[in-house]
């Protein structure tokens, strides 16, 4: 929901600096066997084009490459995120709509008993019922396998027959073939027994499919499929399933038992530390298996304390800090920290000033002992939002209420006292804001034809000005020449762009053609290595173009400007020919020259 991961074949080519220094990024980590980067609740505007700028299919995994390994925590962590991701915002709305029905119901507003309510609840409760069916058409994208069989799957453990057994009591098991037990079990709002099931049959399909003649796939590969894994789902899987999560649940419990102040305690310290690790996704299932099992859960509480202490701690660093740019970023982390989402005060913040994270941490376990031992619990999946809080009206109310100003003022308290105030010198933003540079750059045509408007090209990546502001152009000879003075600082290894840095720091991108990336190469040719200084007179590349028009790849040759934030803006857009040239007008006291 806020971060970028990506699987890479080699790490070593990572550029942490460059990364780091993108105002886009509020952080970027190596964790779990993955490239990390968190942008934030609108990272899917930048996965959508990355992924079409990659040649993924939006929205899938990548299969993994032959001889990789990941570690099992890795994998698990990966199938985890990867499953319950997709099906988030369908648990967290009805999740939200139950806990408000609840609490108006213990404060004797409406009745249970009401027709309004009835259908209300079958709202509510339908997504929670018939989890097994939306864990299973998620899980099927992650293991590659057919999504309506392994529906069908979730459709066998659920069926009438298994429900009406399960509320009856007469029986404890079905014998199969009359030797074989099938465990009669209620597998409604369950998620561990059919994710096991969806990797079963991922292996179970590509076995049968394997092995049977091509002209017979088509019918009996499902059908196998489908008989196997269905049988062994109801014999073996589903058992294991159902005690492997009723095992989870029941050690949250038994820690409890033990003491409700020692298990907020615990919970509450490792939360923090798991949001930034991205091994927060674990405690998923355990609530939703609470849910399935007791009908509420108290672990989502204490992940609410455990982001209203993170929002704490950030916005004293408010205090703390001077720059203008450091207390936009504060606040703005502090703001989504209310809204639930606390990698941007984690990475943004809280990783820069590690006592104040301590003090997040503190706050954390303080306020999640605090209404574990009054026992504030939740009845519904929600996200951690203080728009969440509706959804706590009742007996505990007033205790989440309490709990929340506890992690909130208590980290805040300690932030400020633990992180101290830098030394008072000229703000170097300021500084720059009293000097009066101005610079501007010409940007020339890149090659000989006609030029066209950014918007006019096709790809939305580049028309959008999703990447930069810039130019077009159709290219008569397929030459391409630097549009600047600068010096060459990336050549793509597919040659169809080139990135140029001019003195006065403004980052070009030269891309040549559309959708190219996908011919690896072939077609093009770069004249100039990376670190080589160039002028508007420097042949760089050349683009065949009869290779494209055969490939089918439109010949667009785009040039943008990837750092927008270092301009004000473009003086003209005009026609690409004699002396007029777009110029670029540099703002003041953003650059260092």
């Amino acid at each position: 929901m806020t971060r970028l991961r990506f699987d890479l074949k080699d790490k070593d080519k990572i550029n942490y600096d460059n990364l780091n220094q993108n105002p886009a990024f509020v952080g970027v980590k190596y964790q779990s066997d993955q490239l990390q980067i968190v942008i934030g609740t609108n990272v899917a505007e930048y996965f959508t084009p990355l992924s079409k700028l990659l040649g993924l299919e939006s929205g899938e995994n990548r299969k993994q490459e032959k001889g990789e390994k990941k570690g099992i925590v890795s994998l698990f962590m990966d199938t985890v995120s990867g499953v319950f991701g997709p099906i988030v915002p369908a648990i967290a709305g009805a999740g939200m709509i139950k806990g408000l029905m609840a609490g108006l119901v213990a404060l004797n507003i409406i009745s249970d008993t009401t027709p309004t309510f009835q259908v209300i609840d079958m709202l509510a409760s339908g997504v929670f019922t018939f989890l097994p069916f939306f864990v299973a058409a998620s899980a099927a994208k992650i293991f590659k396998t057919n999504q309506y069989l392994a529906i069908a799957i979730a459709a066998t453990i659920q069926f009438p027959t298994m429900i009406a057994a399960v509320e009856a009591g007469d029986i404890s098991q079905f014998l199969l073939f009359g030797f074989l037990p099938v465990p009669v079990f209620n597998y409604a709002g369950t998620v561990i027994p059919i994710i096991f099931a969806v990797l079963a049959l991922s292996y179970i399909y590509r076995g049968v499919d394997k092995i049977l003649p091509k002209a017979l796939r088509t019918v009996f590969t499902p059908t196998f499929s489908l008989f196997l894994a269905g049988l062994l789902t109801l014999v073996v899987i589903g058992p294991i399933g159902i005690h492997l999560g009723n095992l989870l649940a029941n050690g949250v419990s038994w820690l409890f038992t033990i003491s409700p102040i020692l298990a907020g305690v615990i919970v509450g310290a490792i939360r923090p530390i798991a949001i930034l690790t991205g091994l927060h996704h674990a405690m998923t299932p355990i609530a939703l298996q609470n849910f399935a099992n007791q009908g509420y859960d108290m672990l989502m509480p204490m992940m609410f304390m455990a982001n209203m202490a993170i929002t704490g701690a950030t916005a004293a660093i408010y205090t703390k800090v001077v720059s203008k740019e450091e207390k936009s970023i504060v606040v703005s982390s502090a703001v989504s920290g209310l809204l639930g989402i606390t990698e941007p005060a984690l990475f943004g913040v809280l990783t820069k000033y590690k006592k104040a994270f301590i003090a997040a941490t503190i706050g954390s376990s303080v306020a999640s002992a605090f209404i574990s031992f009054f026992g504030v619990r939740i009845y519904g999946y929600i996200l951690s939002s203080i728009f969440s809080l509706p959804a706590y009206i009742g007996q505990y109310f007033i205790f989440a209420v309490l709990g929340i100003l506890i992690s909130l003022i208590l980290s805040f308290v300690l932030a400020y006292m633990m992180v101290p105030k830098p030394k008072q010198v000229e703000d170097k933003e300021d500084k720059e804001d009293k000097e009066t540079f101005e610079g501007q750059v010409e940007l020339r045509s890149v090659t000989d034809g006609v030029y066209l408007p950014l918007e006019a090209v096709g790809d939305e990546v580049f028309s959008t000005k999703l990447i930069g502001d810039g130019y077009a152009m159709k290219s008569n000879t397929g030459d391409i020449y630097s549009p600047v003075s600068g010096t060459i600082t990336t050549v793509f290894p597919t040659k169809h762009a080139v990135g140029i840095t001019t003195e006065n720091g403004i980052e070009i991108l030269i891309h040549m053609g559309i959708d190219t990336v996908s011919l690896n190469g072939q077609g093009f040719e770069v004249f100039e290595k990376e670190g080589e200084s160039v002028t508007p007179k420097t042949k760089v590349a050349h683009m065949d173009l009869k290779v494209l028009e055969n490939a089918k790849k439109d010949p667009s040759i785009i040039v943008v400007i990837t750092n927008m934030d270092k301009v004000e803006r473009i003086s003209s857009k005009d026609q690409l020919k004699g002396n007029q040239q777009p110029g670029i007008i540099l703002k003041k006291a953003i650059l260092s020259i």
